[in-house]
Protein backbone atom coordinates (compact mmCIF):
# COMPACT_ATOMS: atom_id res chain seq x y z
CA UNK A 1 0.00 0.00 0.00
CA UNK A 2 1.42 3.18 -1.09
CA UNK A 3 0.91 6.73 1.01
CA UNK A 4 -0.37 9.33 -0.96
CA UNK A 5 -0.01 13.30 0.60
CA UNK A 6 -3.47 15.52 -0.71
CA UNK A 7 -2.01 19.00 -0.34
CA UNK A 8 -5.16 21.55 -0.75
CA UNK A 9 -6.95 24.79 0.92
CA UNK A 10 -10.29 23.68 0.25
CA UNK A 11 -11.70 20.25 2.38
CA UNK A 12 -14.20 19.41 -0.42
CA UNK A 13 -11.46 19.10 -2.85
CA UNK A 14 -9.36 16.94 0.05
CA UNK A 15 -12.21 14.89 1.06
CA UNK A 16 -12.90 13.80 -2.90
CA UNK A 17 -9.35 12.91 -3.25
CA UNK A 18 -9.24 11.12 -0.06
CA UNK A 19 -12.56 8.93 -1.35
CA UNK A 20 -11.21 8.42 -4.86
CA UNK A 21 -7.39 7.18 -3.68
CA UNK A 22 -8.87 5.33 -0.60
CA UNK A 23 -11.32 3.12 -2.92
CA UNK A 24 -7.36 2.10 -4.68
CA UNK A 25 -6.59 0.92 -1.96
CA UNK A 26 -3.50 3.43 -0.75
CA UNK A 27 -3.52 5.00 2.62
CA UNK A 28 -3.89 9.32 1.99
CA UNK A 29 -2.48 11.43 4.62
CA UNK A 30 -4.28 15.28 4.34
CA UNK A 31 -2.99 18.57 4.57
CA UNK A 32 -4.28 22.58 4.14
CA UNK A 33 -1.34 24.28 2.87
CA UNK A 34 2.64 24.11 2.37
CA UNK A 35 3.55 24.43 6.00
CA UNK A 36 1.30 21.39 7.42
CA UNK A 37 2.44 19.44 4.13
CA UNK A 38 6.07 19.84 5.36
CA UNK A 39 4.81 18.43 8.44
CA UNK A 40 3.59 15.85 7.26
CA UNK A 41 6.74 14.80 4.94
CA UNK A 42 8.68 15.24 8.32
CA UNK A 43 6.90 12.51 10.18
CA UNK A 44 5.91 10.33 7.27
CA UNK A 45 7.14 8.49 4.20
CA UNK A 46 5.41 9.01 0.73
CA UNK A 47 5.27 8.19 -2.48
CA UNK A 48 3.30 10.73 -4.41
CA UNK A 49 1.51 13.82 -3.68
CA UNK A 50 -1.32 15.80 -4.94
CA UNK A 51 -0.36 19.34 -4.81
CA UNK A 52 -3.02 22.38 -5.77
CA UNK A 53 -0.59 25.26 -6.90
CA UNK A 54 -2.38 28.53 -4.95
CA UNK A 55 -2.38 28.27 -1.71
CA UNK A 56 -2.66 30.55 1.18
CA UNK A 57 1.37 30.99 1.99
CA UNK A 58 3.57 29.62 -0.07
CA UNK A 59 2.21 28.52 -3.22
CA UNK A 60 2.71 24.77 -4.82
CA UNK A 61 4.76 25.01 -7.17
CA UNK A 62 7.31 26.54 -4.67
CA UNK A 63 6.71 23.41 -2.45
CA UNK A 64 6.87 21.36 -4.87
CA UNK A 65 10.38 23.14 -6.17
CA UNK A 66 11.70 22.66 -2.67
CA UNK A 67 10.92 19.18 -2.55
CA UNK A 68 12.42 18.22 -6.26
CA UNK A 69 15.81 20.05 -4.63
CA UNK A 70 15.81 18.26 -1.09
CA UNK A 71 17.80 14.90 -1.78
CA UNK A 72 14.86 13.02 1.06
CA UNK A 73 11.99 14.23 -1.15
CA UNK A 74 13.33 14.15 -4.61
CA UNK A 75 11.62 10.42 -5.54
CA UNK A 76 7.96 11.74 -4.40
CA UNK A 77 5.85 12.24 -7.67
CA UNK A 78 4.44 15.31 -7.74
CA UNK A 79 1.02 15.92 -9.21
CA UNK A 80 -0.03 19.37 -9.50
CA UNK A 81 -3.65 20.04 -8.99
CA UNK A 82 -4.91 23.89 -10.52
CA UNK A 83 -8.26 25.48 -12.03
CA UNK A 84 -6.76 27.50 -14.07
CA UNK A 85 -5.91 25.86 -17.51
CA UNK A 86 -3.37 27.64 -19.54
CA UNK A 87 -0.05 28.05 -20.58
CA UNK A 88 1.47 30.14 -17.93
CA UNK A 89 0.25 27.72 -15.59
CA UNK A 90 1.70 24.62 -17.11
CA UNK A 91 4.65 26.10 -17.48
CA UNK A 92 5.21 26.86 -14.21
CA UNK A 93 4.17 23.61 -13.68
CA UNK A 94 6.94 21.79 -15.50
CA UNK A 95 9.31 24.29 -14.26
CA UNK A 96 8.96 23.24 -10.84
CA UNK A 97 9.89 19.90 -11.34
CA UNK A 98 5.94 18.20 -11.13
CA UNK A 99 5.48 14.80 -12.74
CA UNK A 100 2.07 15.56 -13.89
CA UNK A 101 0.02 18.64 -13.98
CA UNK A 102 -3.98 18.44 -13.45
CA UNK A 103 -6.70 21.07 -13.98
CA UNK A 104 -9.90 21.02 -11.34
CA UNK A 105 -12.21 19.67 -11.36
CA UNK A 106 -10.69 16.19 -10.79
CA UNK A 107 -11.86 13.08 -12.26
CA UNK A 108 -12.10 9.38 -10.50
CA UNK A 109 -11.08 7.83 -13.71
CA UNK A 110 -8.22 10.09 -14.38
CA UNK A 111 -7.20 9.97 -10.80
CA UNK A 112 -7.62 5.96 -11.08
CA UNK A 113 -5.44 5.80 -14.47
CA UNK A 114 -2.69 8.25 -12.36
CA UNK A 115 -2.17 5.91 -9.13
CA UNK A 116 -1.93 2.94 -11.53
CA UNK A 117 0.60 4.49 -13.12
CA UNK A 118 2.72 6.35 -10.42
CA UNK A 119 2.38 4.00 -7.89
CA UNK A 120 3.16 0.30 -9.94
CA UNK A 121 5.73 -1.37 -8.96
CA UNK A 122 7.73 -0.74 -12.28
CA UNK A 123 7.03 3.31 -11.75
CA UNK A 124 8.97 2.46 -8.33
CA UNK A 125 12.49 1.40 -9.56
Amino acid sequence: MSTVLVVDDDPGVRQILREYIEIEGHRVIEAADASFAREALAKERVDLMFLDVLMPGESGTALCHSLKDDPECRDIKVILLTGFDGERSWQQGLRCGADIFLVKPVNRARIKVLLEELLSPESQA
